[in-house]
């Protein structure tokens, strides 16, 4: 938004001036005369110095003075939006458990990684002014990617993980111990840093590793960071790929699932994160849907004045409009003098 104002508008006031000055020097110049007949043929007419041209540039002069004097000035409003992203990371389980096939897709039944897989990206990709890494683990937990903006990539990543790729088992207390390792790193500036928090996300209890999850949750209640636990499928019995030695796929079976509930709400209730059991597909969107809503980034908006002075240019157009009349001036004093000559 941009505006004008003078930083002194009383002195406009002066411009009355001007037309006062010129009817005063306009009733100065009246005098009683004698008229006498044929005068004119007895001497030439004799110009005034530079003619109404000289006071037309003086007057032109003084109201630019003035006008400078009043402070003419531009004001530009300007509205920065500043944004604030938080440090996330997710810590994903690719224990074998996760083959489990008790969610639903749009052709049929597909296993919880296959389920949570849409739900994570789309996580990813809506949150543009966070910084995101990803921490694996089974029987034990790796760095996937470490703190990034490059969602794009973070999405392609997340596209291609599979169980298997680690050796199996759930270590669930060093998966949030990496994760809180993660976070560690320092951002740019300190106006950037608004808030940190991990996003667990398993489909058992705790088999392996060196953490337990009591020793890593006591690490992020120390560190003020929140955990967001999200319990993966269901318990009880639930349908199991089978696979033969070359791994191809011949049939399913009924295999026991145990979530450590009860782990994992403590593990939220002490950090001041939160814990959601998500057994279908619907529940898991609106897990990620609340913890979305819990911590979204915040947007400020800040605005600056700018004031830009003006008043060089009437200054200047002032000077200019003395400098012609001085030619001006001069070239009628030189008509009179020779004329008197």
């Amino acid at each position: 938004m941009t505006g004008f104002q003078f930083a002194a508008p009383g002195l406009l006031a002066l411009l009355l001036l001007i037309p006062a000055l010129a009817a005063w020097r306009r009733w100065r110049g009246r005098a009683p005369v004698w008229l006498a007949p044929y005068a004119a043929a007895w001497s030439p007419p004799r110009a005034l110095p530079g003619g109404p041209w000289r006071m037309l540039f003086l007057y032109g002069a003084l109201a630019l003075l003035i006008v400078a004097l009043a402070r003419p000035q531009r004001i530009d409003e300007r509205q920065d939006v500043v944004s604030r992203g938080y440090d996330l990371m997710l810590a994903i389980d690719l224990s074998s458990s996760m083959l489990a096939e008790d969610y639903v897709g749009p052709d049929g039944p597909i296993n919880r990684l296959e389920a949570i897989r849409p739900a994570l990206q789309a996580f990813v990709t809506e949150r543009p002014n966070d910084r995101i890494g990803v921490v694996l683990f089974a029987a034990q937990a790796y760095t996937l990617a470490p703190l990034t903006t490059d969602h794009a990539w973070l999405a392609e990543q997340l596209s291609t993980l599979q169980i298997g790729l680690l050796e199996d088992g759930t270590a669930i207390g060093d998966g949030l111990g990496i994760a809180l390792a993660g976070l560690e790193r320092p951002r740019a500036t300190e106006d950037e840093a608004v808030g940190q928090f991990v996003v667990l996300l398993t489909d058992g209890a705790n088999t392996s590793g060196s953490l337990t999850p009591p020793q890593s949750t006591a690490l992020a209640r120390y560190r003020g960071v929140p955990v967001y636990a999200i319990g993966a499928g269901r318990n009880g019995m639930v349908p199991f790929p089978i696979f033969d030695d070359q791994g191809r796929r011949v049939g399913t079976r009924q295999f026991p699932s145990a979530l450590d509930i009860e782990a994992l709400q403590r593990m939220a209730r002490e950090t001041d994160g939160r814990f959601v059991q998500a057994g279908d597909t619907a529940a898991l969107a609106e897990a990620f849907s609340a913890i979305d809503a819990a911590q979204k980034t915040e947007f400020q908006v800040r605005t600056r004045r700018v004031t830009t002075e003006l008043f060089p240019w009437p200054l200047a157009g002032a000077f200019a409009l003395l400098l012609a009349a001085a030619p001006v001036w001069g070239a009628g004093a030189a008509r009179l003098r020779r004329a008197r000559s």
